[in-house]
């Protein structure tokens, strides 16, 4: 079971989560939320919805996703790629169940959940795959 106190910082940071009827920017947000998969990365799932926690309940897109190597070597991997794609990162944490990944880019945000424990390789999903989600930031 992933710990309450990552989930709560990506929960805090990002205000994000898939509900209500996501906007026009919905489909733009996944494009910028897939500039940050990295080439080796599998992607588990990717959804769209408005954050219901943000006033105004901007849309986010949420990607998740799997890669190879310790939680370090998949984060390291996630910044890289951030980087090449333009993103800023503004904050690295790292917390008991995982680090959280704070990026920026010019009217955007990401926050970025890469789990201390990775999928079984026979039961991939959503719950243990680690996780971007994508908003806009005006």
């Amino acid at each position: 079971m992933r710990l309450v106190a990552l989930a709560s910082v990506l929960l805090l940071a990002a205000g994000c989560a898939t509900g209500g009827t996501p906007d026009a920017g919905a489909e733009e947000l996944s494009r910028q939320a897939q500039t940050l998969v990295p080439e080796s990365a599998e992607v588990v799932d990717i959804s769209e919805g408005a954050c219901v926690q943000i006033d105004g309940n901007p849309a986010c897109a949420r990607i998740f996703l799997t890669l190879d190597g310790s939680e370090d070597e998949r984060a390291d991997e996630l910044v890289r790629t951030a980087e090449a794609a333009g993103w800023e990162v503004a904050k690295r944490d790292e917390l008991g169940g995982g680090t959280a990944l704070e990026l920026e880019r010019s009217g955007y945000r990401a926050i970025a959940a890469v789990w201390t424990t990775t999928c079984p390789a026979d039961d991939v999903d959503e719950a243990c795959a680690d996780e971007i989600q994508v908003i806009e930031d005006p």
